[in-house]
């Protein structure tokens, strides 16, 4: 089992910096950041976004991969993260996992 922490970084930078360390950094342009988890029990989309407009915070959220899908059963937590603007969205996940950026996966 692997804990991955989601959690954003000044205004433009989300990632996992808990295993991977790995952080994708939108260029401030307000797009969200989604993070692909797959594993042979499951996949899960996380999504981190600044919000600008109304407190200059991040908001981190998850989402299945389809309208079909469902969502795997891996413990969460969410707590305070390591900047007061980010909180940290923790989820324990099986050894076997895989992540990607989806924003780069676009570019290309």
């Amino acid at each position: 089992m692997k804990t991955l922490q989601f959690t954003g970084r000044g205004d433009d930078t989300f990632g996992e910096y808990g295993v991977t360390w790995d952080d994708y950094d939108n260029c401030a342009s307000e797009t969200p950041i989604k993070w692909l988890i797959e594993t042979r029990e499951g996949s899960l989309i996380v999504v981190g976004s600044y919000n600008y407009t109304d407190n200059g915070t991040w908001v981190i959220g998850v989402t299945m991969t389809d309208e079909d899908g469902v969502i795997p059963n891996w413990a969460t937590r969410v707590k305070n993260g390591n900047c007061g603007y980010s909180p940290m969205l923790e989820i324990d996940v099986p050894d076997d996992f895989s992540l990607t950026c989806l924003n780069r996966v676009k570019e290309k």
